[in-house]
């Protein structure tokens, strides 16, 4: 099946379940992420964001799960779906890189590894790609479960 006819059943998916959920869709639209195969970007938007977002987006990554169950149950393939509700996504990846590079340097400065909170893979993953061109540190998930958080480590 070609992208944009899984991405289209996708993008009516989501809209199915969410209004399922009393949830009144002003916009929505779906799109490959660059670079990765078999994700789709589906990017919504709604009056009461919050109750969809939930503290630290706990909530979105619970209904992303679900809709990647029923997409795996309607395609029969697995697409790794990632909701964006009000641009949630987008302030959420630059707060988290403004943070990554000021903790970076914090790290270079002191000399010292930086702690950072615990977060879910996604955010880890956010932020070790903006370090990975780095040559002057390193960082590192550690923890286990919901205690898993990154450090960044200056090299000596």
């Amino acid at each position: 099946m070609e992208n944009k006819k899984r991405n289209k059943i996708i993008l009516e998916l989501t809209c199915e379940l969410l209004e399922k959920m009393n949830f009144e869709i002003e916009k929505a639209a779906a799109e490959d992420i660059a670079g990765e195969e078999k994700q789709v970007l589906v990017s919504i938007q709604v009056q009461n964001p919050a109750v969809l977002i939930g503290f630290k987006g706990r909530n979105l990554a619970a209904i992303q799960l679900v809709l990647s169950l029923m997409v795996k149950n309607k395609l029969d393939e697995w697409v790794r779906v990632l909701l964006d509700v009000n641009n949630y996504r987008g302030e959420q990846k630059t707060r988290l890189e403004e943070m990554t590079l000021a903790l970076a340097e914090k790290a270079i400065a002191t000399g010292k590894p930086v702690v950072m909170a615990t977060m879910s893979s996604y955010e880890r993953r956010l932020c070790h790609m903006v370090l990975a061109e780095r040559k002057d540190l390193t960082s590192e998930s550690e923890g286990e479960g919901e205690d898993r958080h990154l450090v960044i480590k200056p090299k000596v």
